[in-house]
């Protein structure tokens, strides 16, 4: 007599025999890994799904990585971004415990602006002009506009009217751009040996006009400074000393040429080009500013290159 288990073995067997080839066996799901179970439930289609807040997923990948890595993340080097229209994204300041949460976005650095032009105040020259201390008017004629003197220039006091004209270099506006570098020229040419006691005076309003970061500004100095150098003897010489307070500006600009291309730039003729300029004025400083010019012009401007000893 056939024992119950091998009953129900033989019924099962039956069963089987007996279904019908239209009838496919039941599937069984696929296996799921054990690392799959612990962090998330099986769905119908045997595919795991991460738990609400859980931090680690799939194969041990971070849930923040996940959420980073979505489409429309905007990618920054070495940071992913959540995405755009994320309302939970925010700027926050580096170094700080926020830029370490969820959803921060760390704001750059500033922007330092080493070229970026820097506004004058107003000048004594300026306000001299309009209180009627400076003896000049500007005189029209069929050839254009120019700088008529009101008393003799050879009867002026250099110690005051050169540094005053000087102090107006910084000005961008007209009329007074034009009395400040017109008044220099005129005042240079028939200087002579007056011109050398006041190199001294010179340096700040050199040094403030330079500081201003403004391409036509430092142009129209460099030009100044050329004529300066070469209006009497000795001055290069004496301007030396001075080197410090003056080059620190020209070494900044002093690669900052205009690539045109194929272009023509007009700016070479016009003497506005200001890397050539600042070149330019280095070699005449070189070379009026005696045996010890090029180790202080090499020193301030590490980039330069001698043009009297190559």
């Amino acid at each position: 007599m056939a024992s119950v288990k091998q009953m129900s073995i033989a019924g099962r067997r039956g069963q089987y025999r007996g279904r019908s080839q239209s009838q496919p066996a039941p599937s069984r799901p696929p296996s799921v890994t054990a690392h799959a179970r612990s962090n998330g439930h099986v769905t119908p289609t045997g595919t795991t799904k991460q738990k609400a807040g859980s931090e680690w997923g799939i194969n041990g990948i971070s849930g923040r990585r996940l959420y980073s890595a979505q489409v429309g993340t905007e990618e920054i080097p070495g940071r992913l971004l959540p995405p755009a229209n994320c309302s939970s994204a925010r700027t926050v300041e580096a170094f700080t415990p926020a830029s370490r949460m969820r959803g921060a976005v760390v704001a750059g650095p500033p922007r330092i602006g080493v070229f970026r032009p820097r506004p004058a105040p107003p000048t004594t020259f300026r306000k001299m002009y309009e209180r009627g201390d400076v003896p000049v008017t500007l005189h029209h004629d069929h050839h254009g506009h120019t700088l008529r003197w009101k008393v003799d220039v050879d009867k002026l006091d250099y110690h005051h009217y050169l540094p005053l004209f000087f102090d107006g270099l910084r000005e961008t506006s007209h009329p007074y751009d034009f009395f400040s570098r017109a008044g220099i020229r005129d005042l240079l040419s028939r200087g002579g040996d007056k011109i050398l006691p006041v190199i001294p005076q010179l340096i700040l309003p050199i040094k403030s006009a330079l500081n201003t970061r403004d391409v036509r500004v430092i142009c129209t100095v460099l030009k100044v400074l050329q004529e300066l150098v070469m209006s009497a003897p000795l001055v290069g010489e004496s301007l030396v000393p001075y080197y410090r307070q003056i080059l620190p500006t020209l070494n900044l600009f002093k690669h900052k040429n205009v690539n045109s291309g194929d272009e023509i730039d007009y700016s070479q003729q016009r003497r506005e080009n200001l890397g050539d300029l600042i070149q330019e004025t280095l070699e005449i400083l070189e070379r009026h500013g005696g045996r010890d010019a090029y180790i202080n012009i090499k020193y301030m401007v590490p980039t330069y290159q001698s043009c009297m000893m190559n």
